[in-house]
């Protein structure tokens, strides 16, 4: 290719690459659904626990794909790997399937409280890219 072919190949593709918009990561995370922690009554030592869940406490989400009861688990542990409960079934199936194709996904606590014996923890569960 001569001098003249470069200069008007260069030129065409600095014409399409204006054009064309390339994917960028999403710069903020995003969120993906509210629900409440499932299995809380069954968390050995929640009463410990529950002081130290505040708004706006940031939570593990880990996949448990050798759960005999649910093969799409995900259970849920404050920052201190200290576990919390699950993502209800009812809403695990396309976290489980985001989760198992790379994608990174964490859970916010929104609010808590106690109804009786029974810890409420509401969450809001985010992807995010780090």
């Amino acid at each position: 290719m001569n001098e003249l072919q470069n200069a008007k190949v260069g030129s065409l593709l600095q014409s399409l690459h204006a054009e064309v918009q390339l994917p960028v990561p999403y710069s903020e995370d995003v969120f993906l659904l509210n629900t409440c922690v499932a299995g809380t009554s069954h968390v050995v030592g929640i009463e410990e626990i529950a002081p130290f869940l505040r708004p706006g406490d940031r939570l593990e989400l880990v996949r448990m794909p050798s759960n005999p009861s649910d093969p799409n688990a995900i259970k849920i542990f404050n920052r201190d790997r200290v576990k919390v409960g699950y993502v209800p079934k009812k809403d695990n199936l396309i976290l489980a399937r985001l989760m198992d194709a790379g994608k990174l996904l964490y859970a916010v606590v929104a609010e808590k409280h106690w109804e009786n014996d029974w810890l409420r923890i509401e969450v809001d569960i985010y992807m995010t890219e780090d």
